[in-house]
């Protein structure tokens, strides 16, 4: 089955509550693009940035303008018509097809596309381990006996009775510096 292809649109949209100057300038940084290529991809007609990609790299792409604050329009490639520029005088080139957008119910639909792909981390090779019976012990060593302790002189207050002021750590404060070489000028 052949992959489906997509081209890539611009026509200088760009994002809500996105700074139009930072978003030029970002575009024009990620395509090398000197002043008068940037005016033209934000004329408001749409341009075509690549012809007949994979969807994957139409979402690198898609990414790459979210990312910079643009919005960028994928059209499979059979839902385009070709553009040309006519030579002076002719009639005008036809534009491109226009696809519809439709609203989704809430809770529907899918950002997927503008996921980054991530390449799974290798697993390692389980084939060896293997569970012991119900009942063996994790632990084979020797369990460690209590050491005796005598509580024989230990009493227990009654409930609210006592403080644990007996128990607080008494800090004594350090020496205070000689600061008595010291002045204060006035500079008023």
């Amino acid at each position: 089955m052949a992959e489906d292809l997509y081209d890539l649109f611009f026509a200088g949209e760009i994002m809500q509550g996105k700074d139009r100057q930072q978003v030029r300038s970002t575009i024009a940084r990620l395509f090398s693009a000197d002043d008068q290529a940037v005016a033209r991809l934000f004329s408001g007609t749409p341009v075509k940035i690549k012809s007949a990609v994979a969807q994957e790299t139409a979402i690198k792409y898609r990414v790459a303008f979210r990312d910079a604050g643009a919005l960028l329009d994928i059209r499979a490639v059979a839902a385009t018509k070709t553009t040309t520029t006519p030579p002076p005088g002719d009639a005008p080139a036809e534009k491109p097809e226009a696809t519809k957008l439709q609203l989704l119910p809430p809770m529907t639909g899918s950002l997927i596309d503008c996921a980054a792909h991530v390449n799974p981390a290798p697993i390692a090779d389980i084939s060896a381990i293997a569970l012991a019976p119900e009942g063996t012990p994790i632990d084979e060593s020797e369990p460690v006996s209590a050491a005796a302790v005598n509580t024989d002189d230990l009493t227990l207050a009654p409930a609210a009775s006592g403080t644990l002021e007996d128990c607080q750590k008494v800090v004594e404060p350090g020496p205070l510096p000689d600061i008595s070489g010291m002045t204060l000028i006035d500079e008023s």
